[in-house]
């Protein structure tokens, strides 16, 4: 039974969107809380039906009027006869959070609006740096353990030598007394295990569904080392095709471009919102590739017109100015024009865009195979062992009577790998060895 509180609202409509954000403003602004939509003012469901885009047209008024912007986490579930939709608010890091250009408070079961003697309370206790500017809790400059050849890397763009870690973060302004800032932390510490929104999560999943999982991994080292971390994964999870040309040095094409794939894991570390305790996560169908990004886009940017857009408005100054120095990315504003474009160069549709329940989505829907025996070799893994079972069967396929060394190599896999595989195959009765131990190779059966 739901009972309206200071931490509970129950709206029976979301005609009363207006009323919910409100209600969203006063959560934040104390100690957090729920809005859930679909029961009357006794808690009884009113057997609400949910549209197709509900969910992403309350976000984005939630977005639209809201500042700064609220990322509720908004989910569904089945109650009674209908639905209902829970809307929950943690309180603000950032207070006071505005809602149409006021600030509320919850008091009992009640909005109530902030008068200015409160309002100046509140912007005086929670004003606050940007989150990537501001002192990083878990440790000191002297207790993390710092990617040191990073830095040098790093300084040399900068154009300036140092003797240790401490005079390399004051001397690019990411130090807050023996402390570094969170951008610090982010990009130069071995690891960032002690920041756990910082985590990047990965996965393959079997069909178009997250229920099953075929491959996962988590990544906390930093920022820029993650990165190519992050491709690898994607690589040993897709799959390419060699075209034979007839030239020197064959082209290899992946089901979806990795230049593009790089720029947009690239654009989600640096421009996601830390504030929100969600992780970036790349998830792997066996149609689309997506890459989520906590956080929406700035109200100025229109999300139909990222292709046409060239403006750069940064959630972390310090991060991107990092990454620039680093030379992993540009601040022209033209990350999104560079994605659209090698996507299409790839031979795959455009990529979609999209804001879906507080994060920024980008969505690749998978390159369609050329075929053919100089359409090339399969390449990548579909997951564990069976992934790589069903690999070799299509390299034999196209090339039969190759030998563990070739597979092997072809597949940049090692040799101890490959031969599991191959036994696997034998005891299923779907490959065979014919010839002699010198000069044999395999078949399918």
């Amino acid at each position: 039974m739901y009972i309206e509180s200071e931490k509970l609202e129950l709206k029976s409509t979301l005609n009363e969107w207006r009323e919910i954000i409100i209600s969203l403003s006063a959560f934040a602004n104390k100690n957090g809380g729920k809005v859930i939509v679909g029961l009357d003012e006794k808690g009884e469901p009113v057997g609400l039906e949910i549209g197709k885009n509900t969910l992403e047209d309350l976000a984005n008024k939630i977005k639209t009027h809201t500042d700064p912007v609220l990322y509720p986490s908004i989910n569904t579930l089945t109650f009674g006869p209908g639905e209902i939709i829970e809307i929950e608010v943690p309180a603000s890091d950032n207070k006071p959070v505005f809602a149409f250009d006021r600030a509320y408070l919850r008091v009992g079961r009640t909005n109530q609006k902030i008068n200015n003697s409160q309002l100046r309370e509140l912007i005086k206790r929670y004003t606050l740096p940007d989150f990537d500017r501001r002192p990083f809790e878990g440790g000191t400059i002297k207790t993390i353990d710092w990617d040191e050849k990073l830095m040098a890397e790093a300084a040399e763009n900068y154009g300036f030598k140092f003797k240790t870690p401490g005079e390399f973060l004051k001397k690019i302004k990411a130090a807050s007394g023996a402390r570094p800032t969170n951008a610090a932390y982010l990009c130069f510490a071995k690891n960032t295990d002690s920041m756990f929104n910082a985590l990047i999560r990965a996965a393959r999943f079997q069909g178009d569904s997250t229920v099953k999982f075929l491959d996962m991994k988590d990544f906390d080292n930093n920022l820029i080392s993650a990165v190519n971390e992050v491709i690898k994964f994607i690589k040993l999870n897709t799959r390419n095709e060699i075209v034979i040309s007839g030239q020197a040095r064959h082209k290899e094409i992946w089901d979806y471009p990795l230049e593009a794939l790089r720029e947009a894991i690239i654009n989600a570390l640096a421009h996601r919102d830390y504030n929100d305790p969600g992780q970036v996560q790349i998830r792997i169908f066996d149609n689309r590739l997506a890459i989520w990004s906590p956080g929406l886009l700035p109200k100025e940017i229109n999300i139909k017109n990222l292709g046409q857009e060239r403006r750069s408005i940064p959630r972390n100054k310090l991060l991107v100015e990092i990454f620039h120095k680093l030379k992993i990315m540009e601040v022209w504003g033209s990350g999104f024009r560079k994605i659209i474009d090698l996507t299409l160069k790839n031979g795959n549709p455009a990529p979609e865009f999209s804001e879906i329940t507080g994060a920024f989505v980008i969505t690749f829907r998978k390159r369609e195979k050329i075929g053919g025996v100089n359409g090339g070799v399969n390449g990548g893994v579909n997951g564990g062992v069976n992934g790589g079972v069903k690999l070799v069967v299509d390299f034999v396929s196209q090339y039969p009577g190759s030998r563990t060394g070739a597979i092997a190599k072809a597949l940049n896999r090692s040799d101890r790998t490959v031969e599991k595989w191959l036994e696997k195959l034998k005891k299923t009765d779907k490959i065979e060895y014919r010839g002699s131990s010198k000069s044999g190779g395999y078949y399918l059966k």
